[in-house]
Parts: structure tokens; C-alpha cells; sequence
């Protein structure tokens, strides 16, 4: 499955949102050349949870540079140099699609923004990620994925609520939703690229991405009849809809119809919770949400999680175990998904990666290539798309250009 295979990317991204969409599009045939600094290269590369990546630090990388950086070619450039800053530009003209992350105005400055690599290469995607947008009183502001999760409200809807203060959800939510935005505006001016003939401007912010997440609550929010507070793993909108304790752990129990709560109640043997007035209707569940809850956890503190599993599933009451990421990575669901894969590092040997969740004709991605080593490519490619011989590659790396 490799539907942009004549599609090249020059990936002047770092951290963790621009890396992700570039991997997206790495995954689906692009050819990613990612830009990195020399001797010190991505910061994700020393973003580390596993003490396994610690070794050859920023030759090989961190946990995290290592799990969205695959599928990509590593180039080192240095940006203060004129030069390096000449070689940028010669290989946008020889791509299809530019990635940027940097604060508003800066590739501007450097001279390797929209307007001036655009003018040179007609046809080329010149696609920015920036943190709160390209105008407005904070738009220049560095900005982090809890900073964005921050501003934009989820935080305040994330955890139990009380005195514990604001939680910040286990994901980077901000980061992985610009990502996907990014990518999904690329694939759309690909396409009018197609009709048109002419390249774009393309532009995403992750405040921007993280509220579109919040969808389903802008209606109730801006027209004054509600405001979300944090529920723990309840749902607003629906009840029952959460995790309930078991004998031995929890299980998320989601009956989201009035048909389903039926079903429920009819298998915990409550079918007088149906005549209940307070339980009649969705909108009356939320509003009486602890009456119900208090009716529901004594029965399933009776059984263990696995037997309850057994039993909703019989059902068809839609239910799940509360998994620890560990016992997520080895799902029986996930596996036969062929979203957990691996692919071998020249250095690390196996490495564990997440498959994608993409597929066409039954197929998945192929993971063609191992996250790089830093600069593991910067001659090949040089010489590839600009022609630099042995004589001009040396002098570049000698003078700290490369």
C-alpha cells in the first residue's frame, strides 16, 4: 500500500505534531526527507521513558523519535549557514510537498517561507504547523501540547473534578490531532494540485486541531445552556457510560441506547429500573447519573471483570476491560489488527512500532524503512536530488554545512 510512492516530502518538522503527519504520509509511499540539525539533530531523539535508548545519543534517538520517525530519510543541514540555507531551498525545488513547524515568521525570516520557495517551485504543497495560529494576540507564542490541551478547555473536562486540581489527559491530544489534521489538508491540496496544476499554502494550528476534537460539546457550551465539567470516565451526553468496579478491577460499561440500557438492565435482572421515571430516557439518565450509578455498582462488585466481559458481550451490551497500556500491547483484537509490528534498527535491532491503522485492499502500510540515525542519509540524498559530487559533499561536512 504505497498511494503517494511519487510523492516526495522535504520535513523540515521537529518535536512530536509535524514528525507524526510526516510519518502519516511516510506510511502511506511518501518519500520523507527529514531535516535535521547537525551533531545534535530532533529533540525527540532524546525524549526517553525506556532506558533502552539511551545508548548513542542523537545517533540513534529517543522512545519517542524512534516510535514516529520510520519511513523517513534523515538529512542534516545547518540553518545558520547561508549555505545550508541554499541547500534547503535546491531541494524544494526538486519536491512535491514542504513541512514546517517553526513559530510563526521565522522561515520568513531564514528566507524558506511560502512565498519564497513557492515562487521558485509553482507546484509546490508549503504546509505549516504552528501551535495558535498564524494572527492574534498570542500567534507568536511558543506553545506545547499540554499549553494547547490547556487553552483549549480539555483539561478542564479531564479528571474527576473537586479539589485534585487539572489533569492533563495520559496522551499527547493536542500534538496527534494537529498531526492528523496536517495530513488530511496535505492529501486535500494533493488533490487539487491534480486539477489545478498549482501548489498551495497550507496552514494548521493545534489549538485549532484539539477544538475541533470538542465537537459535540460547541453547541451546548456557546449557546449558554451548559457548561462540561469533569466526570471521570462518565460521559456528559450519555448514561450510564463509564467504568464500573468489579470484584477485581473495572469495567467500561456503554449501553448508549435507550434499546441497549434494556438489554442491561434486563441481564442484571433490574428490568424495575425501566419503570423508574428518573431512568426513562438518556437526557433523564445524565441528569440522575449518580441515582443510577449507585443502583449499578453493587451489583457489579458481584463478579469479576472477566466474567461481567462475558456476560454484557452476550448481551450485546458494547463493554471493555480497563487495560493497562502493557496489556493493550498484547490484545488479542490488536494483534489479529496487525497493529503491533516490528522492524529492524542497524542499531537496536528489533524494534516494536504500531502499525498503521490504514487500510486499502485488506493491506496495511508497509514499513519500509527504520527511524534514521542522524544524518544517516545526507550524502545519498544530496548527491540523489541536487548531484553534489564526493569533492563539494566533503567540504560541506568539513565546514559544519552538513
Amino acid at each position: 500500500m504505497n498511494a503517494f510512492e511519487s510523492i516526495r516530502i522535504l520535513d523540515l518538522t521537529h518535536g512530536v505534531a509535524g514528525p507524526y503527519s510526516t510519518m502519516i504520509l511516510g506510511d502511506l509511499g511518501c518519500d520523507v526527507l527529514k531535516v535535521e540539525r547537525p551533531g545534535r539533530g530532533d529533540a525527540s531523539r532524546y525524549m526517553n521513558v525506556s532506558d533502552r535508548f539511551l545508548t548513542d545519543i542523537p545517533l540513534v534517538g529517543g522512545d519517542y523519535f524512534m516510535a514516529i520517525n520510520r519511513n523517513k530519510r534523515s538529512v542534516t543541514i545547518d540553518f545558520k549557514d547561508r549555505r545550508g540555507i541554499d541547500v534547503v531551498r535546491r531541494l524544494a525545488d526538486n519536491v512535491d510537498i514542504v513541512v514546517q513547524n517553526f513559530r510563526p515568521g521565522v522561515v520568513d525570516r531564514l528566507g524558506i517561507g511560502p512565498a519564497d520557495l513557492m515562487a521558485r517551485n509553482p507546484r509546490l504543497i508549503y504546509a505549516s504547523l504552528n501551535a495558535y495560529g498564524d494572527e492574534g494576540p498570542i500567534a507568536s507564542h511558543p506553545g506545547m501540547d499540554v499549553a494547547v490541551q490547556a487553552r483549549s478547555g480539555v483539561m478542564s473536562i479531564t479528571g474527576h473534578g473537586g479539589t485534585e486540581g487539572p489533569v492533563k489527559p495520559g496522551v499527547s491530544l493536542a500534538d496527534f490531532s494537529g498531526g492528523v489534521h496536517l495530513s488530511l489538508a496535505i492529501i486535500a491540496a494533493l488533490l487539487q494540485r491534480q486539477s489545478t496544476g498549482k501548489g498551495e499554502d497550507v496552514r494548521v494550528s493545534l489549538l485549532d486541531a484539539t477544538m475541533s476534537m470538542l465537537i459535540n460539546y460547541s453547541v451546548a457550551v456557546t449557546d449558554g445552556r451548559a457548561d462540561i465539567a469533569p466526570m471521570g470516565s462518565g460521559h456528559p451526553q450519555l448514561a450510564p457510560f463509564e467504568a464500573i468496579a468489579t470484584i477485581d478491577g473495572h469495567v467500561v460499561v456503554a449501553p448508549g441506547t435507550n434499546r441497549l440500557f434494556a438489554d442491561l438492565c434486563r441481564l442484571l435482572g433490574r428490568e424495575d429500573l425501566l419503570r423508574d421515571e428518573r431512568f426513562s430516557s438518556n437526557p433523564l439518565r445524565v441528569r440522575h447519573r449518580p441515582a443510577l450509578i449507585a443502583e449499578l455498582e453493587p451489583i457489579f462488585k458481584g463478579r469479576t471483570t472477566a466474567e461481567w466481559l462475558d456476560a454484557l458481550e452476550k448481551a450485546g451490551v458494547p463493554c471493555a476491560p480497563v487495560n493497562t497500556l502493557k496489556q493493550a500491547f498484547a490484545d488479542e483484537q490488536l494483534l489479529a489488527n496487525g497493529m503491533i509490528q516490528s522492524l529492524e534498527h542497524p542499531t537496536l535491532g528489533t524494534v516494536t512500532q504500531l502499525g498503521s491503522p490504514y487500510r486499502m485492499g485488506g493491506r496495511q502500510p508497509e514499513l519500509r524503512r527504520h527511524p534514521p540515525r542522524l544524518g544517516e542519509h545526507t550524502d545519498a540524498v544530496l548527491s540523489e536530488l541536487l548531484g553534489l559530487g564526493p569533492d563539494e559533499l566533503e567540504q560541506l561536512h568539513r565546514d559544519g554545512v552538513i
